[in-house]
């Protein structure tokens, strides 16, 4: 009886194994302003930049300045099939008074390591951060980016029911979003169609001190995330978020929302061997 000799027989089933294995790869741009409502002067401005593949590797890059400030962002991860999944977090910040800078590891929901430079300054009254809180969370950049909850339907008011659990590295906290109203929006460049309108409320959780700011968010019922789906990602992403202060009303809405999806060559994994073709 005839045998193919064991190389050709590795090399026949390679062969046949070798058929590229497309997925879909969606880039995201949005750029906001931040602006006070009754003014027409934007005091800050923003942009996100999101690497969202179906499955596998994600990559969030923010950046904001504006009078006084900046501070930029960087979050990596995998897509899992409930959402993001950080795996890094950095973030540096830079005020009239401060620099700081933060660095988050995590897996699977859990804080493994975090760093914060310069650390928080010692007061009696802030809420000590346990090991409790560094469990079921996610980063704030990561935060951003929420999967579709209802299958099918990024605009159910279903996609508003759920609470983020934010490890900031100096605070864990929660935002807990519920459905508020369906609205239309038109971005100057991108996105036109409709938002599903979140209120948001902030719940501190640990880091923060027990003073009159922390309790006058939490009793903050004018939050709002207005939320739109990214198309070919099955995520959704803030269009517009806007806040009551003492001041008047704060506003930070996207000027662009753009998104591009392509088709990419994944590993193809054959009895323990991998091959890769280039995107």
């Amino acid at each position: 009886m005839f045998r193919l000799p064991r190389a050709g027989a590795l090399a026949l089933a390679f062969a046949c194994a070798w058929q590229p294995a497309h997925a879909l790869e969606t880039t995201l741009t949005a750029k906001y302003n931040a602006r006070l409502s009754y003014l027409p002067i934007n005091f800050a401005t923003g942009k996100l930049t999101a690497t969202l593949p179906e499955s596998g590797r994600y990559s969030l890059d923010f950046g904001a300045q504006g009078i006084g400030f900046a501070m930029s962002g960087k979050a990596v991860g995998t897509v899992v099939p409930d959402g993001l999944s950080p795996v890094s977090s950095a973030i540096d910040t830079l005020d009239s008074s401060e620099k700081r800078s933060i660095r988050l590891a995590l897996s699977r929901g859990r804080v493994r390591r975090d760093v914060v430079t310069p650390p928080v300054p010692y007061r009696r009254d802030r809420v000590p951060i346990t090991d409790e809180h560094r469990v079921n969370v996610t980063d704030p950049i990561s935060a951003l980016v929420m999967p579709v909850s209802v299958k099918g339907a990024p605009l159910d008011a279903g996609n508003c029911r759920r609470t983020l659990r934010i490890f900031e590295g100096t605070e864990r906290f929660n935002i807990q979003l519920s459905y508020l109203r369906t609205e239309r929006v038109k971005t100057p460049v991108g996105y036109e169609g409709q938002a599903i309108v979140c209120r948001a409320s902030y719940r501190a959780v640990a880091g923060h001190r027990a003073v009159q700011g922390v309790r006058d968010m939490e009793a903050n019922q004018t939050m709002e995330a207005w939320l739109v789906p990214v198309e070919g990602s099955g995520m959704l992403v803030p269009w517009k978020i806007s806040m009551g202060t003492k001041i008047g009303t704060m506003v930070i809405e996207a000027s662009e929302f753009t998104a591009r999806t392509v088709g990419t060559a994944q590993a193809n994994v054959v009895d323990g061997f991998e091959l890769r073709k280039s995107r």
